[in-house]
């Protein structure tokens, strides 16, 4: 079984800043805790204004359900 997290550039480790080094920092930081990049893509909302949001979803084995 999987644990899984959404990265976005909402996420707490990116400092509301999405740039490359930003983004390598928080990856380098959940890929201590265990965490791989399970994929990565680009979002927008046909519903809301034309803005583009990047989107990376991470992964790792649980051992523990309960834990997650």
């Amino acid at each position: 079984m999987f644990g899984y997290k959404i990265v976005t550039e909402r996420d707490s480790k990116l400092s509301c800043r999405f740039d490359l080094d930003a983004l390598e920092a928080a990856l380098n930081s959940y890929a201590a805790e265990g965490w791989r990049v399970a994929q990565g893509f680009v979002g927008s909302s046909v519903w809301k204004s034309a803005k583009a949001e990047v989107v990376v979803i991470l992964e790792r084995p649980v051992t523990d359900p309960s834990a997650e």
